[in-house]
């Protein structure tokens, strides 16, 4: 059931997310050189984290500011695990097809590197800054609309 508190969270935590997926760009811009779908699937991937994780906790209003700066860097940290988990793997299948390993179980076993090293381009101190901050504004804000216009 849509409610403001959810469309909020959605849109905010999609915002965050659509900026710093252009930073991980220009940060990884000299590796890798094509990133296709990779901003579209982000914002999509947190539209989802904001609405299920934030929003639903924010629906009433009823969080506290310090609960919703929480559930808020929970939604943003969930983003990021998701879309490092899904770009690690879709890149180490891309490595298995191109027949680099030579065992199907070293195709999964090849996620963790490559997570690894997609989450250090995240420590950059831009990008930290715009997840933290991103995540608890978001909070924030999804709790002020929950508590304005609180749903069922």
């Amino acid at each position: 059931m849509p409610t403001a508190a959810r469309i909020v969270a959605a849109v905010c935590i999609a915002f965050v997310a659509w900026v710093v997926s252009g930073l991980v760009k220009q940060a990884l811009a000299d590796e890798i050189p094509d990133f296709g779908n990779f901003v579209i699937f982000t914002v999509i991937v947190a539209a989802l984290c904001g609405w299920t994780i934030l929003g639903r906790r924010a629906d009433r209003g009823r969080l506290g500011m310090l609960n919703a700066i929480g559930v808020g860097l929970t939604a943003m940290a969930m983003t990021v695990f998701w879309v490092l988990l899904a770009n690690a793997t879709l890149e180490s299948f891309q490595i298995g097809m191109e027949r680099r390993f030579h065992d199907p179980m070293k195709v999964i076993y090849g996620i963790y590197p490559v997570a690894v090293r997609y989450g250090q381009v995240l420590l950059e101190t831009t990008i930290l800054t715009w997840l933290v901050a991103g995540g608890a504004i978001s909070g924030i804000l999804s709790h002020s609309a929950g508590q304005q216009w609180p749903g069922r």
